[in-house]
């Protein structure tokens, strides 16, 4: 096993939402985009089989294989250290707890753990560069307000709702740079929708966050 990557949902109270939304948005503008993430991004747009999961041989050292061009670039996109470590105050317990006493319960979050690659990640790239253009936020990262919920979920599932086996088969292949068999492509693409429904059952915000284990 390499590095875990929690990719967390959080539903939040009303009385709550303006300084986690706050807190949020400094978490974003310390995680800018590297120049070289960008043109990895933006070659991907233009050509999408510039962009691979598959690892390939290593010139300089015959018999040993190494990441595709481009591959660690984008997945640093999802794991920039401001939002993990804002993430992480939810899945921390005592002194390193998230300052308004939010914790993740069945009722009001959801979780998927990936092995070394975040899962956020995965999702982009099973999308495609076109699609994966039109999710909000921050590269898997969001903070929705409880007036917007309800608004935000008819446009994203427009978008996740029904994967093609193209776009599932596109996610596993992302998933298999880790040891993530027990991770369900399917599972990727339903858990922003799930986590706006119960955030709009529950009337209240919701927070999402990829944070290093």
């Amino acid at each position: 096993m390499g590095v875990t990557f929690f990719w967390l949902s959080l539903t939040i109270p009303p009385e709550q939402a303006p300084s986690v939304a706050a807190h949020f948005a400094e978490a974003v503008t310390a995680s800018p985009v590297s120049q070289r993430a960008r043109r990895v991004l933006d070659r991907w747009r233009e050509a999408p089989s510039s962009l691979s999961p598959e690892l390939v041989p290593e010139p300089a050292h015959p018999g040993t294989w190494t990441d595709s061009e481009g591959a660690v670039d984008f997945e640093e996109l999802f794991r920039p250290e401001a939002l993990s470590a804002f993430g992480q105050g939810f899945i921390r317990t005592g002194a390193e707890a998230n300052a308004w006493g939010l914790k993740l319960t069945a009722e009001n979050a959801g979780l998927v753990i990936t092995d070394r690659i975040p899962a956020a990640a995965a999702l982009h790239f099973g999308l495609g560069a076109e699609l994966a253009a039109r999710l909000p936020g921050h590269f898997g990262a969001l903070f929705v307000a409880p007036s917007d919920v309800g608004q935000l979920l008819p446009a994203l599932d427009a978008v996740l709702e029904r994967p093609s086996p193209e776009m599932l088969a596109r996610a596993r292949c992302w998933l298999n740079r880790g040891n993530n068999e027990r991770v369900r492509p399917e599972d990727l693409f339903s858990f922003i929708p799930r986590a706006l429904r119960t955030a709009q059952a529950r009337r209240e915000g919701l927070l999402l966050l990829t944070a290093r284990g």
